[in-house]
């Protein structure tokens, strides 16, 4: 089934953005982006193609929009053309879709509470980890699931974190909602989940923490409360949960550690509710993918927000985990190929969107 069917439901309209030309330019430069447009009170979706560069010295140039379904309100094609552009766009426009070299660049959740431009993916980076630890057991030990441990689990996430850029931290998010039941629970007040009392650990937080009622990103609830839908193991996600905050805990309390003076793991608290207006699908084509960079786009700004979704800048970071859990498979007796692993990541992202997307559109 195509995500615009499983969309329109909840979302009403779904767009279409086809790339434009680039052209080559010494600088690229960035400002905040403003609002200029009022949105609807329906929501809709769109999917946004783009061919842009930056590092390369090349810059958005024209985007075309196209409208699969219309909806009787909320945000319309002539909002996205507005906001975005068209044949020619404006140095506004430039600066709300801004280029970024994936490599570099940290993915984030699918959350239209973020106010700043970024590249999204479902469960944000630590979502892909899931799928690429995913799929390395399964071409590995096909359904079952046999010697995985807690231990191994965390090693593979920290070995994995020592090969990314610090520049590029691992993202993953929660919200504010999610933190107060964490409190409501322990107890605790004033809980940093970046840095928790050695009392909330006692207290049996990082258990909690894989509570599906403890996460504020929608994607990392459906993985626990319907690991079926993705065609994981019901421990899997716990697992990679607890491998996280063990490890952001290390970083943040052992001024020691290398992680400590140069942090690789990020997460992220969000305010407020979730409310999406339009779903905008990114993906890339000709130099874009060529020198593997995307857009990064606001998900919330003004009163517009949106959940935007990077379908290649994740298939990029894809065949980075790929290439990753191919490297740590020539340690045991079954070698795997990093092609097929990035296939079998692409085929479990593209269900993780549909499943996810319908969900949040849904409501």
């Amino acid at each position: 089934m195509k995500l615009a069917e499983l969309l329109l439901g909840g979302l009403g309209v779904f767009f279409v953005v086809v790339a434009g030309e680039v052209h080559e330019e010494p600088t690229v430069k960035s400002c905040p982006c403003t609002d200029d447009a009022k949105a609807g009170a329906a929501t809709s979706h769109a999917m946004i193609q783009s061919k842009s560069v930056t590092g390369a010295g090349v810059r958005l140039s024209k985007l075309v929009v196209h409208e699969d379904h219309k909806s009787s309100s909320g945000i319309t094609l002539e909002d996205v053309l507005a906001r975005y552009g068209g044949q020619a766009l404006s140095e506004l426009q430039r600066q709300r879709a801004i280029p970024a070299v994936v490599e570099n660049t940290s993915l984030f959740c699918m959350d239209d509470r973020l106010t700043e431009p970024v590249l999204s993916t479902p469960g944000g980076d630590l979502g892909e980890f899931v799928l690429g630890l995913a799929a390395y057991l399964q071409e590995k030990d096909g359904s079952e699931f046999k010697g995985v441990t807690q231990e191994r689990v965390t090693a593979l996430l920290e070995r994995y974190v020592d090969t990314i850029p610090a520049s590029r931290p691992l993202t993953f998010c929660t919200d504010e909602r999610a933190v107060h039941r964490l409190e409501s629970v322990l107890p605790a007040e004033n809980l940093d989940l970046t840095a928790p009392p050695a009392q909330a650990k006692a207290a049996g937080l990082l258990d909690k923490l894989t509570e599906v009622d403890s996460q504020g990103d929608s994607h990392f609830r459906l993985l626990l409360k319907s690991p079926e839908w993705f065609q994981l193991h019901k421990e899997l996600t716990p697992m990679v949960l607890k491998a996280f905050y063990t490890l952001l805990w290390k970083q943040n309390h052992d001024e020691t550690a290398d992680a400590h003076k140069s942090p690789r793991l990020q997460l992220r608290v969000l305010s407020g509710e979730s409310n999406p207006q339009a779903f905008l699908e990114v993906s890339c084509s000709g130099q874009c993918k060529q020198h593997g960079a995307a857009p990064m786009l606001r998900p919330k700004d003004g009163q517009q927000s949106f959940l935007v979704s990077h379908l290649d800048a994740a298939s990029l970071r894809r065949r980075e985990l790929a290439s990753f859990f191919a490297r740590v498979s020539r340690s045991s007796p079954r070698k795997l190929s990093q092609k097929s692993l990035h296939a079998r990541m692409d085929r479990h992202g593209w269900l993780a969107l549909e499943t996810t997307g319908s969900r949040i559109a849904a409501g």
